[in-house]
């Protein structure tokens, strides 16, 4: 399931230290607090101008490579295949992710979005800018290190999905895990910002069946530096008039999570309907994609330092 935030708890969570559900290695850098008249917020190397409103909770964090398996785990592992032994295979979670700066903005979380406390780090729709060191995506489901030669290899197919979802609208993944799938994905964008580029979409994580949601529905920017050093996954949720709530009584075009086998049998129809209906409705959508865009094109990401 997708943890969800609340937004007293975000704002109490910028002065406290993050944890995973695995032991994360984690090295946090000072934030960005107080009033300030200056929209700027730096990350080590990078920087994003971000809305006033969102700078005073904003918090900038140096988050270490969270590997899937310690070298020891993937080494019992590659003994294990070799001795014809079933492995103890672990299964990956958002949060393991290679070295990044994150940049949290719990403040841009909208008004009254029901949400339910949690570590951002392991949440695939916080309010936040990720910047990954690039070549490590190719270890990071092992030990961080074996397959590492493979990052050439990985950050092409990387690149090559993002200019298919800019050029040809074709569907994208996030290289970070989620066991869930990419669903209603509409309003591609290019959006060019400094040292890169990337596309946005609005999207939502489902499992099975599921309605379009109000407290599910999200921005994802997903960008690659030019040098191909860093790859960005921003994420923003989203509240849109006339979005159902979590209830399984609520209805959205006329259908419902009441009438399950409805629903399932019709899927890619009601897909088809709620995108349609979401570009329909693009500009009433909170924070607006103009604020969001305009946060993205003003970053500066030129290479990984």
């Amino acid at each position: 399931m997708v943890m969800k935030f609340d937004r007293r708890n975000w704002i109490y969570l910028v002065g406290a230290t993050l944890c995973g559900c695995k032991a994360r290695k984690t090295a946090g850098s000072p934030g960005t607090s107080g009033a300030n008249s200056d929209p700027l917020v730096q990350a080590g190397p990078f920087s994003v101008v971000v809305p006033l409103a969102w700078k005073e909770f904003a918090k900038v964090e140096d988050i270490p490579a969270n590997p899937l398996y310690t070298t020891g785990e993937w080494q019992q592992v590659q003994s294990d295949k070799k001795a014809n032994v079933v492995p103890a295979v672990y299964k990956p979670h958002f949060g393991v992710r290679p070295h990044h700066r994150a940049i949290r903005l719990p403040a841009a979380l909208p008004k009254g979005l029901k949400q339910e406390p949690g570590d951002p780090g392991e949440e695939p729709t916080a309010p936040q800018i990720l910047i990954h060191k690039a070549d490590e995506w190719s270890a990071i489901f092992a030990d961080g290190v074996d397959g590492k030669n493979n990052s050439a290899e990985t950050i092409r197919k990387l690149r090559e999905g993002m200019e298919a979802a800019i050029t040809e609208n074709g569907p994208i993944e996030v290289p970070a895990f989620m066991d869930a799938s990419l669903s209603f994905q509409c309003l591609k964008k290019r959006i060019d910002f400094e040292g890169g580029h990337g596309v946005r979409l609005l999207a939502q994580w489902i499992i099975e069946p599921e309605l379009l949601r109000e407290n599910q529905l999200h921005y994802l920017f997903l960008g690659l530096s030019d040098d191909n050093s860093c790859q960005i996954i921003a994420t923003f949720p989203v509240t849109l008039p006339g979005l159902p709530d979590d209830s399984p009584e609520a209805e959205h075009l006329g259908r419902s999570i009441k009438r399950y086998d409805e629903l399932s049998q019709n899927l890619d129809t009601y897909r088809k309907d709620a995108t349609a209906w979401l570009e329909q409705h693009a500009t009433e959508i909170t924070p607006s994609l103009d604020t969001l865009d305009d946060m993205l094109k003003s970053l500066v990401v030129r290479r990984w330092e």
